[in-house]
C-alpha cells in the first residue's frame, strides 16, 4: 500500500561571489586592520576551510602580530557560503638605522656626508618631519658657515629606520699669528 504523493522542492541557491579584499602591509610588530567589500555577510577566519570565526563585517583588526599572517574571508548567508579568499596581513620589518661620522671642515664651505646602510638613505633637515634635502649615500651640503646637523634615514618597503645625526662641523680658521722683522749686523743666529 503506497500513500498519496506529497511534492518536494529541490532548490539550488546560487553560491555568492568571493568577496574583495587586497592585503594590508604594516612596519614592525602591531595589528593590522583588513577590509573586504561583499553583497552579503563577510566573515573572517583562520583557515582556508574550517578553523576558527574570528569576527563579521567588513574589516577585522588582527591582534598585534610580529610576521606576515594570512587570514581567510567568505561571505553569505548563512545557507550558502562563497569560497573563502586568503588576505594577508604583512609585517615588514623596519630596517636599522645607517651608519654615518661626523665630518669636518676648516671654515666656510660645503661638507660631504657619507652614510652606510644596505637600504636606501633619504637625507633630511631635521630629527622628525623636516625638509628631504636629498638621497643617496652620500649627500653635499650647501656653503655653511657654522656647524649644522642633518639626519640620514634608511627605508625599505615603505618602512623607515629611526634618524642618525650627523653633523657637518666648521672650524673657525685662526687668525694668523703677529711677528716683525727683526735683523742683526754680520753672521749669526736670529
Amino acid at each position: 500500500c503506497n500513500s498519496a504523493r506529497v511534492p518536494v522542492v529541490a532548490t539550488v541557491n546560487s553560491a555568492p561571489g568571493t568577496p574583495v579584499a587586497a592585503a594590508v602591509p604594516r612596519c614592525g610588530p602591531g595589528t593590522v586592520t583588513l577590509n573586504a567589500t561583499g553583497t552579503q555577510t563577510i566573515y573572517w577566519y583562520t583557515a582556508a576551510s574550517g578553523g576558527t570565526l574570528l569576527t563579521t563585517g567588513s574589516s577585522y583588526t588582527t591582534p598585534s602580530i610580529s610576521s606576515t599572517t594570512t587570514y581567510y574571508v567568505e561571505q553569505g548567508n548563512g545557507s550558502c557560503q562563497s569560497s573563502r579568499l586568503a588576505v594577508q596581513a604583512i609585517v615588514n620589518p623596519i630596517p636599522s638605522a645607517p651608519v654615518a661620522s661626523n665630518v669636518s671642515r676648516c671654515g666656510t664651505g660645503t661638507v660631504t656626508l657619507t652614510a652606510t646602510s644596505s637600504n636606501s638613505v633619504s637625507w633630511y633637515s631635521a630629527s622628525t618631519g623636516g625638509t628631504l634635502l636629498g638621497t643617496g649615500l652620500s649627500f653635499t651640503t650647501p656653503s655653511i658657515s657654522s656647524t649644522t646637523d642633518y639626519y640620514a634615514e634608511a627605508s625599505s618597503n615603505g618602512c623607515s629606520s629611526s634618524r642618525t645625526t650627523v653633523s657637518a662641523i666648521v672650524n673657525t680658521i685662526p687668525s694668523p699669528p703677529t711677528a716683525a722683522d727683526v735683523s742683526r749686523c754680520g753672521t749669526g743666529t736670529i
